[in-house]
């Protein structure tokens, strides 16, 4: 590879290895400042939480050290240690369904007919076929690549630019395929199975099963099968299967396999075979270190540990050690995955609320910590959080309601209610929280609490006031508005659909909620439905530097510059987000199912990266960058000041805001410059 990007934990002894050598040549950073500080015509966003990402890992592949995960909306990430996973662009935000290694390229194939080739991780080309089919499967002989997928899809490519479909005389969807013994095998829906000596023209096989058949795999000497309802069958040749599965109903999406034995993994199943029968790896009480109880969706061996990879970014590594025969299974990571309900920023930091009393703060956006909550609301489910700069507030399921003056130390606050509780906001120095049969309650501290009589019994779900007027929202399309936050008074909405959460934002209200639901008001009282343009729930909305966001269910982010002309712009997952908050600079936060933290700098950075050290020494040039994280900008070098070459795109991922940087360059001019511009320019 030319360049190797990673952080500065990880390289750092190699950098104080070499000497400084920074004669004949001259550093310098450009810093230029874009005509708008408004919204980007493309969001970038980066994960938070889980670690290292929260994409569902559709299909992994291995070589040469180099490991590339392809997921939904386009992602892909890469890595040379398993300890650094890197983002890399695509030109596609369709979903990615499968990787493999060909001729010293990365294929990729994907939804509707998408198809990427990399020459390297930094560089992939769309070579899309036109069809709407999602190809789901991708093998490749020595010479031919093999892509099948819905409708009996099946395209062949000497190189991975150009494909060819060929027709079949079956229909069936087809999931995934497999190469050895000079067979191809495809396997799908209804137990098919198929086999083609050269890709083209193909025989239907008896598998003797009827389940759906999810992903094949050659182990070296024979080809294994696995699918819905604990399915495994094999076959040395592809020809004739025999079933050979372990003791579940459980639907399996992966195969592997070690010289020792072969996994297969799926919905909550992860089952080894080692020659003594099928091992549960997740449920086997006599192994210290059992596989997370998860949804795998692919695996492999790098001839050393077992790569399992699954749903919102689960990573986990099977190996033996020299103290017992068992694998244990480890997930590097650790990250909080219960799902997250709200998100506000309190003064100096973010508070996420979520399932089974998590709670979790950050200062930056990027660095998560779970906090403690009193020993009483341990089981709790937290629904919702907000407050002052002074005083934060969660709540949640059955009355529960905590505070804290640093979001690290919470205490329990007890109330007149055993009501879901989900809205919190303030109004007139006092605290406002809301939730089933119509609950709205208020406290001048957050501590003692006064039930407020309301004219519904609708769960209200939703809370904020502008400096005059008090507006919840809810179930059926409820709205409610106070000019005290004692007497309420019901608004008519113009809608039954819910109005999940309500914000005052610039000069006017608006709320979002259920098909995609967007109204708005100057006053809470007259209220305008505004088109959406998506069906999805959304969950929550906010402003930042002029621009409105919403966020909702299944990826959706829909962006406005006035709260009526709406854009969907979409996400970089497909998971459902119930949060946004932002900070004073411009960062966006978005939280959501399974403890997905992303986060985007929609105000860009004006400060430019600075060259702190050079170093060139064996062939290589070292740089040590500092600047802001997530901060993208280029490296640009030049013999003579005038005439710039473009050598990197570079990001800076660590918190710190420090980035190491190293180059192979065997050839240095005898004179060199370097410079850093914002990216893009």
């Amino acid at each position: 590879m030319l360049a190797q990007l990673t952080s500065i934990h990880s390289i750092i002894k190699t950098r104080l290895k070499l000497s400084l050598q920074v004669s004949a040549l001259c550093l310098f950073s450009i810093g230029l400042v874009p005509s708008s500080l408004g919204q980007s015509s493309t969001l970038e966003w980066r994960w938070s939480n889980p670690d290292p990402h929260g994409n569902n890992i559709i299909d992994m592949a291995f070589s040469d050290s180099l490991y590339v995960q392809v997921t939904e909306k386009g992602q892909v990430y890469t890595s040379q240690s398993l300890d650094n996973w890197i983002p890399r662009e695509t030109p596609t935000d369709q979903a990615l369904r499968a990787v493999t290694f060909f001729n010293g390229k990365i294929v990729i194939t994907g939804e509707a007919g998408t198809i990427l080739v990399g020459s390297s991780p930094r560089q992939f080309e769309a070579h899309s076929v036109t069809t709407t089919d999602w190809l789901e499967g991708l093998a490749a002989s020595a010479s031919k690549l093999v892509a099948v997928g819905d409708n009996a899809a099946i395209y062949t490519s000497p190189d991975g630019s150009t494909w060819q479909r060929h027709d079949q005389s079956f229909g069936n969807w087809l999931r995934d395929v497999a190469f050895g013994a000079d067979t191809f095998v495809a396997v799908g829906e209804d137990g098919f199975i198929g086999t083609s000596s050269d890709g083209i023209s193909w025989q239907p096989q008896s598998s003797g099963v009827s389940h759906f058949l999810n992903t094949v795999k050659w182990t070296g000497n024979e080809f294994v099968a696995s699918g819905n309802e604990g399915t495994v069958l094999k076959s040395p040749t592809g020809s004739s299967w025999q079933a050979s599965g372990p003791a579940t109903t459980n639907s399996l999406f992966t195969v592997s396999s070690s010289p020792q034995g072969l996994l297969v993994s799926g919905e909550n199943e992860v089952r080894l075979n080692e020659g003594n029968g099928w091992m549960d790896e997740i449920r086997a009480t006599d192994n210290d270190l059992p596989a997370p109880n998860w949804t795998y969706l692919s695996s492999l061996w790098n001839d050393s540990l077992f790569l399992l990879g699954g749903r919102t970014g689960m990573i986990v590594e099977g190996f033996k050690t020299n103290s017992t025969s068992q694998t244990v299974w480890v997930d590097r990571n650790q990250s909080i995955r219960d799902w997250l309900w709200d998100v506000t920023r309190a003064g100096d930091f973010y508070i996420a609320v979520g399932d089974r009393a998590t709670v979790m703060t950050s200062d930056n956006g990027l660095d998560w910590h779970l906090e403690v909550v009193p020993d009483s609301l341990t089981n709790a489910v937290f629904l919702g959080t907000g407050g002052t700069t002074n005083r934060s507030i969660a709540v949640g399921n059955q009355g529960n309601v905590m505070t804290t003056t640093n979001g690290v130390i919470w205490n329990a606050v007890s109330t007149p209610t055993s009501n879901d509780l989900q809205g919190v906001g303030t109004f007139q120095n006092r605290f406002l929280i809301t939730g089933g049969g119509g609950t709205i309650l208020s406290s001048e501290q957050g501590d003692n609490w006064t039930t407020e009589t309301t004219p519904t019994t609708r769960f209200l779900s939703g809370i904020d006031a502008s400096q005059n007027t008090a507006v919840a929202t809810g179930d059926s399309g409820t709205i409610l508005t106070s000019s005290d936050g004692a007497s309420w008074t019901a608004q008519d909405s113009g809608t039954t659909d819910w109005l999940y959460t309500v914000r005052h934002l610039g000069d006017r209200f608006v709320t979002v909620g259920q098909n995609g639901t967007i109204l708005t008001s100057p006053d809470g009282k007259t209220w305008t439905a505004q088109e959406s343009g998506v069906s999805q729930w959304l969950n929550s909305v906010t402003l930042v530097d002029g621009t409105y966001y919403a966020a909702g269910v299944k990826g959706t982010l829909i962006t406005s510059p006035d709260a009526k002309s709406w854009t969907n712009r979409g996400i970089i997952t497909r998971k459902s987000l119930f949060g946004l908050a932002h900070d004073d600079n411009g960062q966006l936060v978005a939280v959501g199912t399974e403890g997905v933290i992303l986060r985007s700098q929609v105000i860009p950075f004006t400060t430019p990266v600075t060259i702190e050290t050079y170093t060139h020494e064996s062939g290589r040039d070292a740089f040590l960058f500092s600047g802001q994280p997530d901060q993208r900008f280029s490296l640009d070098t030049s013999t003579d000041l005038e005439n710039w070459t473009n050598q990197a795109e570079l990001e800076i991922f660590d918190s710190s805001g420090t980035l190491i940087f190293i180059r192979e360059n065997s050839n240095t001019p005898p004179k060199q410059f370097f410079r850093t511009q914002p990216a893009g320019n």
